[in-house]
């Protein structure tokens, strides 16, 4: 799989925490919401607040307890709160029991 790295076992996940890992020297949030895999900017835009052990939050969305931005679980965008600046969307692969994410370019956006 070029451009992706193993982060986690797929056993390591509670649904709907996000656990936050080091991938190619960028903190990337991963999570295991509803069944299916996301993984995003590893931090808050705002002020680096990073969302490791965060908990999804109703409407797919995530929470930043450090100065209140929400954020899109699905797409990034910002939706409320002292930012203006999405987080961007990694692609996540799952293979058996190991989960990997790419963070060069490979299946990256940002939300616009």
């Amino acid at each position: 799989m070029p451009g992706f790295q193993r982060v986690a076992a797929v056993s390591d996940f509670s649904d709907s925490l996000v656990r936050v890992f080091v991938v190619d020297g960028i903190d990337v949030a991963v999570v295991r919401h509803e069944g299916q895999f996301h993984a995003l900017t590893g931090a808050c835009p705002h002020a680096n607040y990073l969302f490791n052990y965060t908990r999804i939050r109703p409407e797919n969305r995530i929470f930043c307890s450090s100065h209140g931005a929400w954020f899109d679980l699905h797409t990034g965008e910002v939706l409320d709160g002292p930012t203006d600046r999405n987080l961007c969307v990694y692609s996540v692969r799952v293979e058996g029991d190991e989960v990997y994410v790419a963070v060069d370019g490979e299946g990256e956006s940002q939300a616009t």
